[in-house]
């Protein structure tokens, strides 16, 4: 009896092992940061937006270097891309606002990838690219057109530094399926365990810059960056959806798209210290949950903060991560990679 209850034991725990599902990256949920690069700007430039823009108080604040906040378990960046005929700038507005962490591009990338050597088994960071058109205008420069051509000297920027075996493209993710949108509602994301050391990158506009990237290319055939879409397009992989008690999310979730939300906007949460938009957006499932606020840039009037607790990298995603990872609010943690 005693041999007959051991076997049985051994084929229980074999059968478990064999259905164990390796946890996916659309599986989890990691902390990002609303204009990464952000440095508050002189006194006297927030008087001058002040007296042109409702909106002079949402400047008022910084961020930490890219690599700080990567040691602080940030793992998603949003960029503001300024396509001036000399190169890719990042800021947010000319002269008013410009101030920046890393002002051109490719020293953004620069950065992250000289961190990412140093910490090869990280969870991958992505980086949500937003480019300021209407806004470069200000520069008073020459821009590039904003076409197919512009995009793809901008893969062309991001190859030159990051390696593309260390970047997770549509192809990547799409495999035998016929359309990316197909792929990541079957099988989902590949396994965090197949990503770690690397990134991915997002184009947030969903108007005639995702036009001009995927013509000729509906799932982003040999592209490196993944566009902000919808379940219903077949590059539908990724969306930015901002508020964290949309509607819109559950069927999202559902479709194996990963989302961007945010915690917070505009500063006001640092100002009162209201934690209700944080919350909803951690427990919604969204994978990105973006901030100003994030772990070593706690609000100075409220302690208001978006972090995991121990400042850990990424945490179970408490909607779809399989039952036996996932845990409260508070609960499983992936491990930092630090």
């Amino acid at each position: 009896m005693t041999r007959l209850y051991i076997m049985l034991v051994l084929l229980v725990t074999a059968a478990a092992a064999a259905n164990e599902q390796p946890l996916l990256l659309n599986q989890i949920q990691v902390i990002g940061t609303h204009n990464s690069y952000h440095l508050r700007p002189p006194d006297v430039m927030l008087e001058v937006a002040a007296s042109v823009t409702n909106d002079a108080a949402s400047m008022d604040y910084s961020h930490d270097p890219l690599d700080i906040q990567l040691d602080n378990g940030v793992r998603s960046f949003e960029l503001d891309i300024q396509p001036f005929a000399d190169g890719f700038h990042v800021h947010h507005v000319p002269i008013i606002d410009e101030e920046s962490t890393c002002p051109i591009f490719r020293d953004c990338l620069a950065t992250t990838w000289a961190w990412s050597q140093r910490h090869p088994d990280h969870v991958p960071i992505s980086f949500l690219l937003e480019f300021k058109l209407l806004e470069s205008l200000v520069a008073g420069k020459p821009l590039l057109n904003a076409d197919a051509v512009m995009l793809e000297m901008l893969e062309g920027e991001i190859l030159s530094i990051i390696p593309r075996e260390k970047i997770l493209a549509p192809d990547d993710v799409r495999g035998e399926y016929a359309t990316l949108s197909e792929a990541v509602r079957t099988q989902g994301w590949p396994s965090l365990e197949n990503t770690r050391g690397k990134m991915y990158f997002i184009i947030h506009d969903r108007d005639s810059l995702r036009e001009a990237y995927t013509e000729g290319r509906p799932s982003l055939e040999g592209r490196i960056m993944f566009v902000n879409s919808s379940p219903d397009q077949p590059d539908g992989a990724f969306a930015v959806v901002d508020n964290p008690y949309s509607k819109k999310i559950p069927d999202y979730i559902a479709q194996g798209m990963i989302i961007r939300v945010r915690a917070d906007a505009g500063l006001e949460q640092g100002r009162t210290g209201d934690t209700k938009g944080r919350e909803a957006a951690f427990e919604s499932g969204a994978h990105i949950i973006s901030t100003d606020f994030p772990r070593g840039r706690a609000s100075a009037d409220t302690g208001y903060c978006v972090e995991f607790p121990g400042g850990a990298e990424a945490r179970n995603n408490p909607v779809n991560s399989p039952s036996r990872l996932a845990g409260p609010l508070n609960g499983t943690f992936v491990s930092t990679g630090r």
